[in-house]
């Protein structure tokens, strides 16, 4: 046994046993649940191609391979099916139902998705670790009630939520094992300490912001005493902070990575480890970006964690960190300046308020190395939520709202039915405070956040959507490609820096990150449970925008430009880009694949204005 499996054991005491033991109900729900997930998503990107069969009174997929699947499913606003994970069933030749299992499903549509034998041992170790870890949520949820899920704390809550909905291998985790995923992933409930290195600051890429000192910083990650202990071993090694600076690591980094990829740096006493110092961290579902359980105040930090996890390597990139407290500090500011943010609406800014990035001495070296090598050690602060809220609101990701739970029911039903509203008026607010002023940026400013449900949470006052929170800007914030004149007060280098997207690209940041990727499931959820029918869910998120484009008459022209009620939408597929190029490294982070389009339901729901242009056609 290992040391941090001794520890595990010890902390959690005999009782403990894993969602893997021999006829688990969680391991066999999870397995269920993962594949008509799968089936689902693979459907949406038309990897597979499910048909409604009259005669089985069901839906049948038939493969290439000969073997078939049948099950339940309802055709959603978006073309997608929504599948009933108990009515699926396996046939092969005809001979009745077999036992289902998500890894004889891959084997079984091999042909459709492709991939070479290698790949597709990478792609089941992926499924393997993905299913690990939903059976571990399987258990933690098994009798835990949307009511329950309202009061937990926002790290209680996140640690509850079931990941990436479209991605199906949406825990990987690759380079884990399974005593880094009890260690480190939060659905174990785990907490450790950061590992602190001492490194020579010259060659460093390094950006404060003017109200953050480097004192604050440790002052948010350990109390006095650690940070005098932690002095204490700078001054036994001779280490001055003029020199070198301070830099957590998460402890699987500097255990599986650090140790290696950077030993001619530790050997040339350029990085020195201190130890294990200060508060204890609990891992988000993004599992870099770290919270601290020992102290509200403060900052969350994200920090390089060398494993394959959804569709890339979670490291720190080194571009963006020059810029990411000025880039913050000037979207607060624009907050600020615009009425209609500040004012008319009520939008939360989680600044970046420091990061740093160390190069690699020795990857540098060879040009076109795979970009993880160059990211294996960082680290960015970031304002927590808590500390901006006022009394009686609580801040929620948004893709906690589709959570459902242990009864089926989601976790935005408990919100609307404690605040008192109607569902109309509740997804009202909700499209209010949270769609219309992503929208607003985008139309009046040229600035699109990657608006997906772990970068946008809303506040809720009295359980009702009440402000936009928005974190999360290095590699997630797109600027248009436009010369918009309300982007001249952002700094020259920070827009040469970011991304610029062509008006028809960078809607998508809205349009898929949004609407596909978070709106989908919160209306398909809604649905389920009665709240509120697809057709008026999209039909009163159209009117929402509506509203919005009357009112301000002056962006008539950008509505143009940044068109949502295109008829039809390109259909991004994250799955498919796994299959397309495999688990060969790149030097280059991977995008996700473009397939047909779909129908836009903006478009289709739109009935008010379709009627009225009807009316005023000579």
């Amino acid at each position: 046994m290992s040391a941090v499996a001794a520890q595990l054991a010890a902390a959690r005491g005999p009782e403990f046993e894993t969602a893997q033991k021999p006829g688990c109900r969680y391991w066999a729900r999870a397995q269920r649940n993962l594949l008509a997930k799968a089936i689902s998503e693979l459907a949406y990107e038309q990897v597979i191609h499910p048909a409604w069969s009259e005669e089985k009174s069901a839906w049948l997929l038939s493969l290439a391979s000969g073997e078939s699947y049948r099950f339940q499913g309802v055709t959603r606003a978006w073309g997608n099916l929504s599948i009933d994970p108990e009515t699926l069933t396996r046939v092969v030749d005809g001979t009745g139902p077999q036992e289902l299992s998500i890894f004889q499903f891959v084997a079984d549509a091999r042909v459709e998705i492709g991939m070479v034998p290698a790949d597709m041992a990478w792609y089941l170790r992926d499924l393997q670790n993905t299913l690990i870890a939903d059976a571990q949520l399987a258990r933690l949820n098994a009798e835990t009630t949307a009511s329950t899920l309202a009061e937990l704390p926002e790290t209680g809550l996140l640690a509850r939520l079931e990941g990436h909905p479209k991605a199906i291998t949406s825990k990987g985790r690759l380079g884990w094992g399974q005593d880094d995923f009890e260690a480190y992933a939060p659905e174990f409930g785990s907490s450790f300490q950061l590992v602190w290195l001492a490194v020579a600051r010259k060659g460093i890429t390094a950006a404060q912001a003017n109200d953050c000192s480097e004192q604050a910083l440790l002052q948010a990650a350990m109390d006095s005493q650690d940070a005098l202990r932690l002095q204490e071993i700078l001054d036994s090694k001779g280490l001055t902070g003029d020199d070198f600076a301070l830099v957590p690591v998460h402890p699987w980094q500097w255990q599986n990575v650090i140790t290696q990829w950077f030993a001619e740096d530790l050997a040339a006493g350029r990085i020195v480890f201190l130890g294990s110092l200060g508060d204890r961290f609990r891992a988000q579902p993004s599992l870099r970006t770290l919270s601290n359980i020992d102290r509200a105040k403060g900052f969350d930090i994200k920090l390089s964690l060398s494993i394959l996890n959804t569709s890339c390597y979670r490291g720190i990139p080194g571009r963006y960190i020059p810029i990411g407290p000025r880039l913050s500090d000037w979207l607060v500011e624009l907050v600020e300046r615009d009425p209609f943010l500040s004012r008319t609406h009520r939008t939360l800014i989680l600044r970046e308020v420091a990061g740093l990035q160390v190069p690699n001495s020795t990857f540098d070296l060879i040009e076109g190395v795979p970009y993880r090598y160059h990211e294996g050690l960082g680290a960015i602060w970031r304002e927590r939520l808590d500390g901006k809220l006022e009394a009686g609101e609580r801040g929620v990701m948004l893709s906690a709202l589709h959570h459902r739970d242990c009864n089926g029911r989601p976790l935005l039903a408990e919100y609307i039915a404690r605040s008192g509203l109607s569902p109309e008026d509740w997804f009202a607010r909700l499209f209010d405070e949270i769609t219309v002023p992503l929208y607003h940026f985008l139309c009046r400013h040229g600035v699109a956040f990657i608006a997906h449900g772990q970068n946008i949470s809303v506040v809720l006052r009295d359980w009702a959507p009440a402000a936009l929170v928005v974190k999360d800007f290095q590699g997630d914030l797109d600027l248009v490609d436009r010369p918009f004149e309300e982007l001249e007060s952002l700094d020259q280098e920070i827009r040469d820096i970011l991304p610029r997207k062509h008006p028809e690209v960078i809607v998508h940041n809205i349009q898929t990150g949004h609407f596909v990727t978070v709106l989908r499931f919160i209306s398909e959820a809604a649905a389920d449970c009665g709240l509120l029918e697809e057709a008026d869910f999209y039909g009163l998120l159209a009117g929402k925008l509506r509203d919005y484009e009357r009112q301000h008459p002056e962006l008539a022209e950008r509505f143009r430009l940044f068109e949502l009620f295109a008829p039809k939408i390109p259909r991004v597929c994250l799955n498919k880009a796994r299959f397309e190029i495999g688990y060969a490294d790149s030097d280059q982070r991977p995008s996700p694949a473009v397939g047909k389009e779909i129908e836009n339901p903006l478009y289709r729901f739109d009935a008010p204005f379709h009627a009225n242009k009807e009316e005023t056609c000579p």
